[in-house]
């Protein structure tokens, strides 16, 4: 048996992600998650700047890397120094305030990473469209 102690991490980036997704879609207001590809594609320029690990875990995540950013449903995750760092973009319906929508995603998914014992630090939102609700 080994002296050196066994280090484990039960929650990644992509869990993160998932959770706020998750969290985002039920948002009253919420009509889908989307990412737009140039914000994927200044995500990638400022994570070239980073380092290529980082880098790398945009375009495909490694499984042994828990901090590699994950791209999930419209949520960018990253956990560094054990806090979560969460973007979401997202299209609104017409009906609802979109500025109110995005402060109420804000607020649910810290509480609901909250909730589950994660560290939140910022959580952003982006409203990349706001559109009327099919059948409205």
């Amino acid at each position: 048996m080994s002296d050196k102690p066994l280090h484990g991490q039960l929650v990644d980036s992509a869990l993160v992600a998932g959770i706020a997704a998750r969290a985002a879609r039920e948002t009253p207001g919420v009509l889908r998650l989307a990412t737009a590809r140039s914000h994927v594609f200044a995500r990638l320029r400022l994570g070239a700047t980073q380092s290529w690990r980082t880098t790398a875990g945009w375009a495909a995540r490694h499984s042994g890397d828990p901090d590699a950013p994950t791209l999930r449903d419209g949520v960018v995750a990253q956990i560094h120094d054990g806090t979560a760092t969460i973007e979401v973009d997202l299209a609104t319906d017409a009906a609802w305030n979109a500025l109110d929508v995005a402060a109420e995603v804000r607020e649910r998914v810290a509480q609901a990473l909250h909730a589950t014992g994660i560290t939140t630090g910022p959580v952003n939102v982006t409203v990349l469209a706001i559109e009327r609700a099919p059948g409205a």
